[in-house]
């Protein structure tokens, strides 16, 4: 061959440009967001009126609004990036009062959307600020694409200014665009126009391609679920056949323990992977420190679109549940409604609906079995006897309240109240559960979903002297029920034995999404290995109350095991705090020790017989105390709203 180099080097340099090719292929391929919240950084900020008063005060942003602090928003140049609540939803917006303009450089593969709401609101602080009774300018809303000198508007919108009220007023309208493929470099810019200056701004502005076959997760906690209440943790009565269904289709964790038995502690260690002493919020004046990371954190790094449906109280964004959600929405799965349960599906429904195509990580949350048992007819009624005394009932307001928590009631009237509350379980598995899982079938999404179905604690029938929750250790109050169905059918049917904690969800859900936990402190661990058969050993659980939460009166009590012996702490009552009781609490001893294998119900302390054992359970629950990393944890105000939810749940008077 007379052209041999020739020829090779037209070979290598073929090469070359398919690599190259292939290389910007692969490059379009993995993209998967855009957050513009994300990408703001001060070089990005054209113009803006808070440029020239970098330390402004808190008149310069609306009335409900706080700073973002979730994970991977990076610089927050001029406080720009924030939390607005409004009513009942709390959303992550870009602050862009006019004259605003941001620019930002991304490529723009196929199929692409840039999605969005627009939004102006009104309150005190913007009132003070102009006089918007006189004002109907409203402000102009543009989104342009700029290559190569070229510029083209792709959006432009007027909204005119929200109605005067007594009260916050916003106005805000939701918009979807088909973006043109550019997949150089280019630049998008968010403009606010207007002579006012006007509390305007965007929610969530991100750029995304739709795939239906993503990989989700779905977080179900069914407020004060006993395990043991279920069937498929052997119950005789036909309690939840959704869940049952469910926990079927994955894997049913037997021995599944919370890490204290009311709802803000344990939701806070659900979502963080840490037990009390080492997240610190134990009170309800107490809320996360910004500084704890997420579940949701984590995965809205990771491309995720975070909501969260919830029932308030004490999973408010108040207490910092908020952080790592796009949206989080509260009060839909309270205990106001009585088809609570149903609301939460609804809303979750209609957020499947308008969301097609993006990879998502949903928390449903409800109050639907806590007390007050108030469910729809038939479901409240389907457990009880002939003529029953209660079809409805108020049981912590019929005892008196925290007071009268150890009253003895008659037989009947202890049956009487636990079919008021299976009662509420049937209804939520009949219409949040059952309803939920045909739903992700119909739509194509349940293969591909990952969906853990929990609770933050049980509640007490007297099991041991007293009623309600928040007060003891035992089983009926920390041992809850854990289903996962992962993708795919991965480890559909089993059932595991060994001990678990709710600590292990975070953990557990990063490795099925391929993140990498290495970096973030956890005291959970991943439940791969048990479910692959690698570990068997049972894990560490552990729970505690501080002393008088709530003004309860209870004292301080914790809990931990070592395999399958469960060790109980408890303070000893003060004077005071007996004399607080209508009824005198059970004379129980300072600690407890039991064989959960053989006395799961727990009625013989076998301590006194093993005092090798429970003196090193004692010094393990001391260690773990005085060695733990303690944050300081936030505060909050506890509005009149949020006041409301609290009272209606029975924790304050």
């Amino acid at each position: 061959m007379k052209n041999k180099p020739l020829f090779f080097l037209n070979l290598i340099l073929a090469g070359l440009a398919l690599s190259l090719i292939n290389c910007q292929k692969s490059n379009v391929s993995e993209f998967k967001t855009f957050r513009l919240i994300d990408h703001l950084k001060k070089e990005n900020i054209i113009q803006s009126p808070l440029i020239d008063s970098p330390l402004a005060g808190k008149d310069s942003f609306p009335l409900k609004s706080s700073r973002m602090n979730d994970l991977g928003i990076g610089d927050n140049p001029f406080l720009l990036k924030r939390k607005l609540r409004h009513g009942s939803r709390v959303a992550n917006i870009l602050f862009s009062p006019p004259e605003s303009h941001f620019k930002f450089h991304t490529q723009i593969p196929q199929q692409s959307l840039l999605e969005f709401r627009i939004g102006l609101v009104r309150d005190q602080n913007s009132s003070r600020k102009t006089n918007l009774s006189d004002s109907r300018e409203g402000v102009v809303f543009l989104v342009t694409l700029q290559k190569q000198g070229r510029e083209k508007i792709v959006f432009q919108k007027h909204l005119n200014p929200p109605p005067a009220t007594e009260g916050p007023s916003l106005i805000e309208s939701a918009h979807r665009i088909q973006l043109p493929s550019l997949p150089q470099k280019t630049t998008l810019s968010l403009q606010t126009k207007g002579e006012t200056p006007y509390f305007s701004y965007w929610v969530n502005p991100v750029i995304y391609q739709a795939d239906n076959k993503n990989s989700n997760v779905i977080l179900i906690s069914i407020d004060t679920l006993r395990a043991d209440h279920l069937g498929c943790y052997g119950y005789p009565r036909d309690t939840s056949p959704h869940i049952d269904s469910l926990a079927q289709e994955g894997t049913l964790f037997l021995h599944s323990f919370s890490t204290s038995p009311w709802t803000l502690p344990s939701h806070v260690s659900i979502m963080t992977s840490l037990f009390g002493v080492h997240h610190q919020v134990y009170t309800s004046k107490q809320k996360m420190s910004p500084s704890l990371l997420t579940l949701a954190d984590v995965l809205r790094k990771n491309h995720f679109f975070n909501s969260g449906f919830t029932g308030g109280g004490f999973v408010s964004a108040q207490y910092g549940f908020a952080k790592g959600f796009d949206v989080y929405h509260e009060g839909r799965g309270g205990v106001f409604h009585m088809n609570s349960a149903e609301l939460i599906y609804k809303s979750f429904s209609n957020w499947l609906e308008s969301n097609k195509g993006k990879r998502f990580f949903l928390f449903l949350h409800t109050y639907q079995p806590h007390n007050p048992y108030v469910c729809p007819h038939p479901h409240n009624t389907r457990f009880l006897e002939e003529n029953p005394k209660w079809e409805h009932l108020n049981l912590l307001g019929y005892l008196g309240g925290k007071s009268g928590i150890y009253k003895k009631l008659s037989e009947s009237e202890k049956e009487n109240a636990v079919g008021l509350y299976d009662g509420e379980i049937h209804y939520l598995d009949q219409h949040l559960i059952g309803p939920l899982a045909a739903k992700l079938k119909e739509m194509d999404l349940f293969d591909d979903t990952m969906i853990i179905l929990t609770s933050d604690h049980g509640e007490e029938f007297f099991d041991h002297g007293a009623w309600d929750h928040g007060h003891s250790l035992y089983n009926e109050s920390i041992r809850v029920p854990l289903v996962i169905k992962f993708p795919h059918q991965k480890f559909r049917g089993q059932t595991i034995t060994s001990t678990v904690s709710l600590v292990d969800i975070m953990p557990t859900v990063l490795e099925e999404m391929n993140i990498p936990a290495s970096d973030i402190i956890l005291d959970g661990q991943s439940l791969f290995p048990l479910l692959k058969g690698k570990k068997t050993k049972d894990r560490m659980f552990f729970a505690d109350i501080k002393g008088n939460v709530l003004n309860s009166h209870i004292p301080q009590k914790s809990s931990i095991n070592q395999g399958k012996y469960k060790l109980i702490l408890n303070q000893e009552f003060r004077q005071q705090d007996l004399d607080f009781f209508t009824d005198p609490p059970l004379n129980i001893p300072q600690i407890e020790l039991y064989d959960l294998v053989n006395d799961i119900r727990e009625t013989n302390n076998i301590a006194g017989q093993n005092p090798s054992l429970t003196q090193a359970l004692v010094q393990k629950i001391n260690t773990l105390v005085s060695q733990a990393k303690k944050r300081r944890p936030g505060e909050t105000e506890i509005d009149e709203k949020l006041r409301e939810q609290l009272k209606a749940l029975g924790y304050i008077r």
